[in-house]
């Protein structure tokens, strides 16, 4: 994972936002087999990765991303991947959302707001420390935008 840093746009597959409704809380989304995940998903031909999350968010969390900022990105090394590209980029977003009526209609049985500090337990990633200094990230781009309002 580096801040900042932006990897070649033809290895980045996948965005996935940090998404803060105004009030502070984070949104997160929980798919068919239980798996609870950050809103986002696979870039489509001719998209840019933050077009991808804006899309993604709308599909998985009945939500429009009115802000974002890049984050970091992780990169993935899959040698056995079955139908994928061994090496690849995953994006990170901090995002601003207004929630819309909830209407899922992809993969998604759920949308769960949590506060900050609680939201890293829900996912259910298996590496913490990285979505943890991943939602510290986030943390200082949501006081940023906060700041300028």
């Amino acid at each position: 994972m580096a801040p900042g840093w932006r990897p070649p746009p033809r290895l980045v597959t996948q965005a996935y936002g940090f998404c803060f409704t105004p009030g502070g809380q984070v949104v997160l989304v929980v798919l068919r087999d239980g798996f609870v995940n950050l809103p986002g998903g696979q870039v489509e031909p001719g998209e840019d990765p933050s077009e991808t999350l804006s899309r993604e968010v709308a599909e998985e969390a009945c939500a429009r991303v009115t802000s974002s900022s890049y984050l970091a990105c992780q990169h993935v090394w899959d040698p056995q991947a079955p139908a994928g590209p061994t090496s690849h980029y995953q994006t990170r977003w901090w995002a601003r959302v207004e929630l819309d009526p909830w209407r899922p209609e992809h993969e998604t049985v759920a949308r769960r707001l949590f506060p900050p500090h609680r939201a890293v337990d829900f996912l259910s990633w298996r590496r913490k420390e990285i979505v943890g200094c991943l939602m510290d990230q986030a943390l200082v781009a949501e006081r940023r935008m906060r700041r300028r309002r």
